[in-house]
């Protein structure tokens, strides 16, 4: 019963929208029709020559009009009179606007944010059911139970990047008194942080940022370049304009990883320092592995990590 009603109430809402279009094609056909009397009248009018039938034509003309607009406005009330029984559309969202573009071709959004809604009410769907299903199984990155009753063990704090000044400055000061073959200063021109000038003999110039004791940032160039700018402010940025110091910097950062020591910082600095003072012969000695001095017409750049051998990058695989 109640599909045969709403049947016949879709049926009777059909009908009333057909009544309605009906109603408005007649009204607007009137409408047409009372301005092409008005446009044709006036303009026969003013090219009668007799005076008596200009004003017998006025008079035909006006009671036409008169007859036109009566016929518009019962017009009007019949479409007021169906408008009254449709149904109210409820308001929707301005997309289903979209849809009244006569050029679909052009305009086919309406079609891809239909597509997007069912797709999107489709995935809400399916996280919906894989939401129940997660929720019935525990979920935890190991079958083991922890003995203190699940509680997660407390990390060490990494304190390497917090020391004190005066630790940084007296760690620098003492591996300046220790490598006689490099002068190392330090400064703070980036504000806590601190930079370490390395200068190893005649070879080459290091530049090595410090948080705290942790190794930062490494740049290596030439003996006869600079670590500033034109206006005199420190420049850890550029590189080398020599292709050997630019592979230095390169093997240099991996050093930087490779001896970082969270739980002894010092020890990592240390370390670095000795590996770096490895260049000071540089371009004096041969590969350990091929025993030349050039290979395309580079010299060894690479200092083995553990005994601080020379080997060309091609050479230390």
């Amino acid at each position: 019963m109640e599909t045969e009603s709403k049947l016949k109430s879709t049926l009777d809402q059909i009908e009333h929208i057909n009544q309605a279009i009906r109603h408005t094609q007649r009204l607007r056909t009137h409408v047409c029709q009372i301005f092409r009397d008005i446009g044709d009248g006036l303009g026969e009018a003013a090219k009668s020559e007799e005076e008596q039938q200009a004003q017998e034509r006025q008079k035909v003309l006006l009671g036409s009009l008169r007859s036109s607009l009566e016929t518009v406005g019962h017009d009007i009330g019949e479409l007021d009179k169906v408008g009254q029984t449709l149904v109210p559309v409820s308001p929707s969202a301005n997309c289903d606007h979209v849809s009244l573009d006569p050029i679909l071709d052009r305009t086919p959004l309406y079609s891809q944010v239909n597509t997007s809604y069912k797709r999107t009410n489709k995935m809400h769907e399916f996280a919906s059911l894989a939401a129940n299903i997660l929720s019935q199984n525990a979920l935890k990155r190991s079958p083991h139970q922890h003995p203190a009753g699940g509680k997660r063990v407390k990390r060490h704090m990494n304190t390497a990047s917090m020391v004190p000044q005066a630790v940084v400055d007296q760690l620098v000061a003492t591996l300046d008194r220790q490598h006689q073959d490099m002068r190392i200063t330090v400064s703070r021109p980036l504000g806590s942080c601190a930079v370490m000038q390395m200068v190893l003999g005649r070879v080459l110039k290091a530049q090595v940022v410090l948080r705290g004791l942790v190794i930062e940032w490494v740049k290596v160039k030439g003996i006869n370049e600079e670590f500033s700018t034109e206006n005199g402010k420190v420049d850890i940025w550029s590189k080398s304009r020599y292709e050997v110091f630019q592979k230095i910097s390169d093997h240099a950062a991996a050093a930087m990883l490779h001896y970082y020591a969270p739980f002894m910082p010092d020890i990592g600095i240390r370390s670095f320092t000795l590996w770096l003072q490895g260049y000071s012969n540089l371009f004096s000695a041969p590969c350990h592995k091929c025993g030349k001095y050039l290979q395309n017409a580079m010299p060894p750049t690479w200092r083995d990590l553990r005994n601080r051998d020379p080997y060309h990058d091609g050479c230390r695989q």
